[in-house]
């Protein structure tokens, strides 16, 4: 006979099953339990013992397809994250004989950037750079006075064989705020193995150079750019000048090619990961730990050069400052003589001139940068200016770009290729139509 104790070991093994005598006769057999009636008692119908095997037996298949699904679908995820897909970026530009050329020569619109899912995360991409040991590329340092007595320094590769190109072309690189010469040697290595001859230009008081006057460079501030700029085309009277710049470096760039314009003396540019933003700047609040982390290099630096730096502005009170408002106020109001930070932003502003920039420019910024949105990027002004291009892939981070860490970055490879592009396009003798939109830039 069965009772109800036979089930005690089921219900153990499966609590949510409704294992009673009477479910087993009504779903193996479709009969039931006679109820007692009127107080007597009623015999149990005796069946099959192997009725309890007959009723898991139903049941074990759904849960065999169940958690079957479940481990199918994980190991299916899991092959998808471990195979590269293709990502191709997006390419913004006006149609125009040159833009017919570097999507040709460079693949712009084609060249795929999938990096592998463990590194694919935006904040890893970010901060992994800073992890990757360099090759080893050999600088001579140059430190360059200035008109007002300051002192830049100017990072010479010295130890590669150049593959001399038929004119010498310099490379300046104008590494972000925390950047140095080391930390971009694997373009300076790439690049002069292409025949460029590599330079790293180091703003007053940073890369590890001096301060020899109490003046840091503002972020618009072109003017020791500028004499840069006149120094290696008096050292180097026939070479072509180009400029790749990183993160804040390209605010520089931006500022000295639209103020200069046409006498900017530079054949191309390009711009990795620019700010766009003003607005981010003026904010009393702080927009997350990058802003953070950003403002904490700022005040390092002006700590650094205290002693240069305190005959001109509080540095206890620049040091106490939390906001980017506050930090400006205290050092670059201060330092340039302006009457409020309205002034000081539409002095510095890097897009204040940027429909006085007549040189080939490439902007590469990814849809995932941590630091700055891409939805302040002014997309319109690559469809106003033939000489304008944005490539956004998909991830990069701020400044990655890595699909293998052992490697070159991606976007390195593309400063190079868009760089000997346009050099090839001017030396065929074609003619870049700057400035004839019919259309104009509002920004």
């Amino acid at each position: 006979m069965i009772s109800e104790q036979c089930f005690l070991p089921v219900r153990r093994c499966f609590p949510k099953l409704d294992i009673t005598l009477s479910n087993i006769y009504n779903l193996s057999f479709g009969l039931s339990i006679p109820e007692r009636e009127k107080g007597e008692e009623v015999k149990e119908k005796s069946e099959s013992p192997n009725m309890l095997a007959f009723y898991t037996i139903i049941y074990l298949p759904f849960y065999v397809a169940i958690i079957g699904t479940i481990l199918w679908s994980a190991l299916c995820y899991i092959k998808s994250l471990l195979q590269t897909t293709e990502v191709y970026p997006r390419l913004y530009f006006k149609e125009s004989t040159l833009a017919s050329h570097l999507i040709k020569k460079c693949r712009l619109a084609t060249r795929q950037f999938s990096p592998p899912f463990w590194i694919r995360n935006k904040h890893i991409q970010t901060f992994l750079p800073f992890f990757i040991p360099q090759c080893s590329v050999q600088f001579k340092r140059e430190y360059l006075q200035l008109k007002d007595r300051g002192v830049v320094a100017l990072d010479w590769v010295v130890n590669l064989h150049l593959h001399r190109k038929k004119r010498r072309t310099v490379l300046i690189v104008i590494p972000g705020l925390c950047g140095t010469a080391g930390g971009l040697s694997k373009i300076c290595q790439y690049a002069a193995k292409r025949g460029f001859q590599p330079v790293v230009f180091n703003r007053r008081g940073l890369g590890n150079s001096f301060l020899t006057t109490p003046k840091l460079q503002s972020y618009g501030d072109p003017s020791d750019f500028r004499q840069v700029i006149k120094y290696i085309n008096g050292k180097y009277p026939k070479a072509l000048v180009t400029c790749v710049s990183y993160g804040t470096g390209s605010e520089c760039l931006l500022s000295y090619l639209g103020e200069f314009g046409s006498s900017a003396q530079i054949s191309a540019g390009v711009s990795v990961s620019a700010s766009f933003e003003v607005a981010h700047r003026t904010s009393t609040k702080l927009h997350g730990i990058y802003d953070l982390l950003f403002l904490t290099l700022l005040k390092r630096v002006v700590w650094k050069h205290a002693k240069a730096l305190t005959k001109i502005i509080d540095v206890p009170k620049a040091l106490k400052a939390w906001t980017y408002k506050q930090f400006d106020e205290a050092v670059f109001c201060k330092m340039y003589g302006y009457s409020d930070l309205e002034e000081f932003w539409d002095r510095n502003n890097p897009l204040r001139d940027v429909d006085d920039i007549s040189v080939p420019l490439l902007f590469i910024s990814s849809e995932d940068d941590p630091l700055h949105s891409n939805k302040n990027i002014p997309l319109d002004l690559f469809k106003y200016y033939p000489n304008f291009f944005m490539l956004m892939p998909k991830y990069g981070g701020h400044g990655g770009f890595l699909d293998d860490i052992a490697a070159l970055s991606w976007a390195d490879r593309v400063v190079i290729d868009y760089l000997e592009a346009i050099l090839e396009f001017t030396m065929k003798g074609y003619t870049i139509n700057y400035n004839k939109s019919p259309a104009r830039s509002t920004i």
